[in-house]
C-alpha cells in the first residue's frame, strides 16, 4: 500500500474537501469522468500532469526522499509504482491507489496546497485515456529519456564537420590549427611562435616516451637541417617500444589497474603479507603495452578487453598460441574493481557496482554509479539501464556461482599441455621425494649416533630411564619422564650444524651424489605461467533491478540491454545476445554495441578517447572533466574541433598512433610556452581576454608525472635498465610507512632500476618518492591526476634514499663524461639532465657551487678527489630538484 502518514484534519476542512470532490467521486463510482475524452482533448502527460505531480506531489516522491520508495517525476517511474507496487493502472481509475489516496485526503500532506477538483478530473481523465504522453512509450525508460537528451552534443552519431577556411594560413600546418586558429581570431588573438628546437624535442620525447632525450639525440635532431626533420623524430618515436610503456601507462590509469586485486587499504608490512591474487596478473599490463605499441584498432582493443574469451577458441586447443594467451590476458579489464578473499555476497556487489563504475568512466565517460539506487538526476540513465548493462556480465560475474580469483585462472598452456607436465612433475616429485628420503635417513643415523655420545654422559642411575622418555611420544609419558624431558632436552639436542660436522666421509659422499640427482630432477620439472581471465561459469541468471540499489531487496527481472540515450531503438534486438559456445555472447554484444560504425555509442566511445589523447598532449582536455563527456561534465572549449578529430579517428580505423601524429604535428602542440608576447595579435592581451587559455593561445607548462620522473633520473644517472614485460618488480614496505625495493625478491641486481611502469603497484601504497609526487591512490578509473606542488617533493628529492643513489651514479656518470675539468663537467651536467648546455649565469652559479662544496668537504676528507666528487654531487642533486627538470615546458 502506498504509505502516507495520514494528517489530521478539521472536520470542516474535511468536509469541505470532500463536498468539492463528491461529485468527481460519484462519476468514478458509476466510471464516467468529467470532461471529453476524444483523443485530441485527451490529457498529456508532460503538457498536463507534470505541473500537478511537480507542484503537490514531488517534494515527498521526488525531492529529497521518495516515500514508499515511490518517484513520481517521469513516467518511466511512475508506472513503476512504489513498494506495493502499481499506483496508476491505464483505464482504471478506481483501481488506480494514487488517485484513491488524493480522493481520501491521505495526499499530499495537510501542509501542501492540495488538488483543485479541475486537477482530480485532469488526472482521472488522464487514466481514463490511457495515459497519454506526448512521445511515444517504449518500455519504462523511454519517458525517462528525452529526444533533447538524445540530441545533446556527446550522445548524437558523429558528424565530420567542415575544416574552416581562413584568410591566413601561415600559422596553418593540420586542419587542427584552423579551428583553434578561427576562434583566436574571434578573439583577435593568434597561436604563439614556435617553441625552441630543443624545447620541443624535449616536449615530444616525454610526451610520446615518457623519457629524456639523450645528448646524442639533441645533436642528431639539431644537425638534421633536411626538410621534415621534426616529422622524422615524431615517426622515430612513435615506433620506439617505450611508446606503449608511456600511453599503456595512461590506459592504465584509466581502468584503474594495480597489480593487487585485492582491498589493500590496510597497513600491514610485517614478513609474509599477502598483497593479493596476483598470479599472471602482470600479464594484462603487458597487453596493454604491447597493443600501444602495435597500434591496435582502438575497437578491437577495447573489442579483446570486453569479449577477449569470445573471440578465441581456448578450450581443448592443442597448443595456447601467444595470440590466444594475450586474448585471454585482455579480459584481465574487469578485474580492476576491489575483490576480496571470502564470497561473502556484500562484498561480490560491492565488486560488481564498483566494476560498472569503471567500465561507464573509462570507455564511456559517463557517472552510472547514481543509477545503482535510482534513476540518475543528473544524467539521461534510468535505473533500468544500469542494471540492463549489469545483465550483460552476469553470466561471468554470477552471484549465485561465484568465483574467487584463485578459481579463475587459467594455466598459460593448453589443457593437453598442463595435463603432461603436471604427469611428469608427478614422477619427478616421487623422485625427489625418495632421494630426500635417503638423505634425511643418513642425518638421522648421524644425529642418533651423536645423541648416544650425548646419553652416555648422563649418570649411569638414569640413563635407560632419560632414553625410554625420550622414545616416547609426548601423550605417553608421566610425570617424572615429563621432567626429564625438560631437564635434559636442551643437553642432549643435537643441533644440525653438529649433524654436518658428524657425517663421516662416506655419508657425505652419498649425500653429495644424492643432493646431485636432486638438482638435476628439480631441474626438469616442467613449469608454465597462469592467466588472470575472465569467462562466462554457467548460463546466463536472472538480473534483477534492486530497490535503492540493495541487494537484499530484489525487484522484477531486467531483460540485458544498453543505455537508452544511446539507442536508436529502446527494445533491443534478441539476435544481439545469440549464444556462442560455452558462453552467452553478452560482453562480445556489448563490444559490438560499443563500436559499431555511425552509431550515438561509438560515438561517444570515440570522443572520449580522443579527448583523452588530447588532455596527455595539451594539459587539458578539450572537455575539461575528461573522466565525464555527460550532461554533468564539462563542455568542450572546441566542440567541433573534437568532432572533427573523433570522426577522423574512425575513418582512420580507430588508430591512436595517427591521432597522437596529427595533434603533435600541428602549430597548436609546438607553440611555445615561455614568450612574453605570446598569442598577441593587433595589440590585443591574451592575458586579459584569456587568461585560462582556454583559446590556446600559448603552449600550457606541465608538471611531470611521478612515473616520469624517476624514469628520468634513472636515464640520466645511466642506470636505466630497458628491460620489458614479466612480473613485476617486488617492493619493501616497513612499519614507518616507507616503501623501498625488496632486494631479497629482485630477479637480477639491476631490476630495482626498471622503468616505473614494471614497478608492483599496490591500490593505496608506492614507492615513497613517486607518492610524494602524487601517484594517485587507486580506487576506481583515474581519468585526472593531480599535480601538486608542495614542499615535501623538495625535501624528497633532496633527502630520499634512492634519489641520493641516483645522484651519486649521475655525479659518477658526469665525471666520466667530462672528466676532472670543472667547466665540462657544468657543461656535461646540464646536457644529461635538461638536454641543453647551460647559460651564462647558470655556469657561474654553477661553478660557485662547486668551489665552495669542495672548500667545506676537503676540511672533512683529507683527499681532494673524494671532496670533488662529493661536491659534484650537490650540483646533480640541485638539476633534480629545479623546475625545468620536473616540467615540461
Amino acid at each position: 500500500m502506498v504509505h502516507v502518514a495520514m494528517h489530521a484534519r478539521s472536520r470542516r476542512e474535511r468536509t469541505l474537501f470532500c463536498l468539492r470532490l463528491g461529485f468527481i467521486v460519484l462519476l468514478l463510482s458509476l466510471g464516467w469522468v468529467v470532461g471529453p475524452l476524444d483523443a485530441v482533448a485527451a490529457p498529456q502527460f508532460e503538457r498536463d500532469i507534470v505541473p500537478i505531480l511537480k507542484a503537490k506531489c514531488i517534494r515527498c516522491h521526488g525531492g529529497e526522499d521518495f516515500h514508499a520508495e515511490l518517484d513520481l517525476r517521469t513516467l518511466g517511474s511512475l508506472l513503476k509504482g512504489g513498494e506495493s507496487g502499481e499506483v496508476v493502472v491505464r483505464g482504471k481509475p478506481k483501481q488506480s491507489l494514487l488517485l484513491q489516496r488524493i480522493i481520501d485526503g491521505e495526499m499530499p500532506p495537510e501542509d501542501v496546497e492540495q488538488l483543485t477538483p479541475d486537477e482530480v478530473n485532469l488526472l482521472s481523465q488522464w487514466i481514463v485515456a490511457g495515459m497519454s504522453t506526448e512521445k511515444p512509450t517504449q518500455g519504462l525508460t523511454s519517458s525517462f529519456v528525452s529526444d533533447e537528451d538524445r540530441r545533446f552534443w556527446a550522445f548524437r552519431p558523429l558528424a565530420r564537420p567542415a575544416v574552416p577556411r581562413l584568410s591566413d594560413m601561415r600559422q596553418i600546418r593540420t586542419p587542427i590549427d584552423a579551428f583553434v586558429l578561427r576562434k583566436l581570431q574571434g578573439h583577435q588573438l593568434t597561436l604563439s611562435s614556435d617553441s625552441e628546437p630543443v624545447r620541443l624535442l624535449r616536449r615530444a620525447y616525454f610526451d610520446l616516451l615518457g623519457l629524456p632525450p639523450s645528448p646524442e639525440a639533441v645533436d642528431a635532431y639539431l644537425a638534421d637541417t633536411a626538410p621534415h626533420a621534426y616529422e622524422r623524430l615524431v615517426d622515430q618515436l612513435l615506433a620506439s617500444p617505450h611508446f606503449g610503456e608511456r600511453w599503456g601507462r595512461h590506459w592504465l590509469d584509466t581502468v584503474g589497474y594495480t597489480d593487487t586485486v585485492y582491498y589493500d587499504g590496510n597497513t600491514n608490512y610485517l614478513p609474509g603479507y599477502k598483497e593479493g591474487f596476483i598470479d599472471g596478473r602482470w600479464r594484462y599490463r603487458d597487453y596493454v603495452i604491447d597493443s600501444f605499441n602495435a597500434d591496435k584498432s582502438y575497437a578491437r582493443f577495447i573489442t579483446e578487453q570486453i569479449a577477449g574469451d569470445e573471440l578465441v577458441e581456448w578450450r581443448g586447443v592443442e597448443k595456447m598460441t601467444p595470440e590466444i594467451v594475450s586474448t585471454l590476458a585482455a579480459t584481465g579489464f574487469w578485474y580492476n574493481g576491489t575483490q576480496f578473499t571470502g564470497q561473502e555476497v556484500e562484498y561480490t556487489w560491492s565488486f560488481l557496482h564498483e566494476t560498472m563504475e569503471i567500465f561507464g568512466t573509462s570507455l564511456l565517460g559517463l557517472t552510472l554509479r547514481c543509477a545503482r539506487c535510482h534513476s540518475h538526476k543528473h544524467e539521461p540513465i534510468p535505473q533500468e539501464d544500469y542494471y540492463r548493462l549489469l545483465a550483460l556480465i552476469t553470466p561471468a560475474f554470477n552471484i549465485e556461482n561465484w568465483k574467487v580469483p584463485s578459481k579463475r585462472r587459467l594455466p598459460a598452456i593448453s589443457s593437453r599441455e598442463k595435463e603432461k607436465i603436471d604427469v611428469e612433475n608427478t614422477a619427478i616429485d616421487k623422485q625427489i621425494a625418495s632421494l630426500n628420503k635417503e638423505v634425511t635417513v643418513l642425518h638421522r643415523n648421524c644425529e642418533l649416533r651423536l645423541q648416544d655420545v650425548k646419553f652416555s654422559e648422563l649418570p649411569d642411575s638414569i640413563r635407560e630411564d632419560v632414553k625410554v622418555a625420550f622414545a616416547l611420544p609426548v601423550k605417553d609419558r608421566d610425570l617424572m619422564q615429563r621432567q626429564f624431558i625438560e631437564k635434559f632436552s636442551m643437553d642432549l639436542l643435537v643441533k644440525p650444524a653438529e649433524i654436518e660436522a658428524g657425517l663421516d666421509m662416506t655419508e657425505k659422499s652419498l649425500i653429495s651424489v644424492l643432493s646431485s640427482k636432486i638438482t638435476t630432477a628439480k631441474a626438469q620439472r616442467g613449469s608454465y605461467g597462469w592467466i588472470q581471465t575472465v569467462y562466462d561459469v554457467g548460463p546466463p541468471p536472472e538480473t534483477r533491478l534492486l530497490k535503492r540499489g540493495d541487494y537484499k531487496r530484489p525487484g522484477r527481472i531486467v531483460q540485458p540491454g544498453f543505455l537508452s540515450v544511446l539507442n536508436d531503438e529502446h527494445d533491443i534486438d534478441p539476435s544481439a545476445f545469440e549464444a556462442i559456445p560455452a558462453s552467452s555472447g553478452r560482453r562480445r554484444a556489448l563490444a559490438h554495441w560499443l563500436t559499431a560504425p555511425n552509431t550515438p555509442a561509438s560515438g561517444l566511445v570515440a570522443r572520449v578517447l580522443v579527448n583523452r589523447v588530447w588532455q596527455h598532449l595539451l594539459g587539458v582536455g578539450i572537455v575539461p572533466s575528461s573522466e565525464n563527456l555527460g550532461k554533468s561534465g564539462d563542455r568542450p572549449t572546441h566542440p567541433e574541433l573534437l568532432e572533427w578529430m573523433a570522426a577522423e579517428f574512425v575513418k582512420g580505423g580507430w588508430r591512436i598512433k595517427p591521432l597522437i601524429k596529427q595533434i603533435v604535428m600541428s602549430s597548436v602542440y609546438r607553440q611555445t610556452s615561455r614568450s612574453k608576447v605570446s598569442g598577441v595579435s593587433n595589440d590585443a592581451d591574451p592575458l586579459t581576454i584569456d587568461p585560462g587559455n582556454v583559446l590556446l593561445w600559448q603552449a600550457r607548462i606541465r608538471r611531470l608525472e611521478s612515473e616520469a620522473i624517476r624514469d628520468s633520473m634513472l636515464v640520466v644517472s645511466g642506470l636505466f635498465d630497458p628491460t620489458e614485460g614479466g612480473p613485476p618488480v617486488r617492493l619493501k614496505y616497513s612499519k614507518d610507512g616507507l616503501v623501498s625495493f625488496d632486494e631479497t625478491l629482485l630477479s637480477t641486481p639491476a631490476a630495482k632500476w626498471r622503468r616505473s611502469v614494471y614497478l608492483f603497484q599496490r591500490r593505496f601504497y608506492h614507492l615513497t618518492m613517486m607518492g610524494v609526487f602524487d601517484q594517485p591512490m587507486v580506487a576506481g578509473a583515474i581519468c585526472r591526476r593531480n599535480a601538486s606542488v608542495v614542499t615535501l617533493q623538495s625535501l624528497g628529492l633532496l633527502n630520499d634514499r634512492l634519489v641520493l643513489e641516483k645522484v651519486e651514479h649521475f655525479a659518477k656518470r658526469v665525471s666520466r663524461v667530462a672528466g676532472e675539468s670543472r667547466d665540462k663537467q657544468v657543461q656535461a651536467a646540464f646536457r644529461l639532465a635538461l638536454a641543453r648546455p647551460p647559460q651564462a649565469q647558470e655556469s657561474e652559479w654553477s661553478l660557485e657551487l662547486l668551489r665552495q662544496q669542495t672548500e667545506l668537504y676537503r676540511s672533512e676528507l683529507p683527499t681532494g678527489p673524494k671532496a670533488a666528487e662529493k661536491a659534484l654531487m650537490h650540483l646533480c642533486r640541485a638539476l633534480f630538484n629545479s623546475t625545468e627538470f620536473l616540467y615540461i615546458e
